[in-house]
């Protein structure tokens, strides 16, 4: 079987989807602040962060996720997620790749 974030990747039009940090194009992941809260962010630019497109309080959804990757447009795009369980966990990218097949086929 194809490895599942492979097969995402693909689909999404991305060359990676990765857990191992390599100058990404986006990074999904948690951060703490200097006063020790944890924050969630997506972001193409770490030194310049968009606070009100950038950062979540709680971990952004599985949709929130999946649109800022189809929003890099660019085959050649690496994309690091810090916890896949955390922010695409296993069954909701099985559930969504099935969708997309099953949308294909109609």
């Amino acid at each position: 079987m194809k490895d599942l974030y492979t097969e995402l990747a693909k689909a999404l039009n991305v060359a990676e989807i990765t857990e191992t940090h390599t100058n990404p194009d986006l990074e999904i992941s948690e951060w703490m602040t200097a006063d020790g809260y944890a924050i969630h962010v997506m972001t193409s630019d770490k030194f310049n962060l968009q606070w009100d497109y950038d950062i979540f309080y709680n971990a952004p959804s599985f949709d929130e996720v999946i649109g800022r990757i189809k929003e890099l447009h660019d085959e050649d795009s690496i994309v690091f997620v810090d916890g896949f369980e955390t922010y695409l966990p296993e069954y909701e990218v099985e559930d969504y790749l099935e969708q997309l097949q099953t949308e294909h086929e109609a």
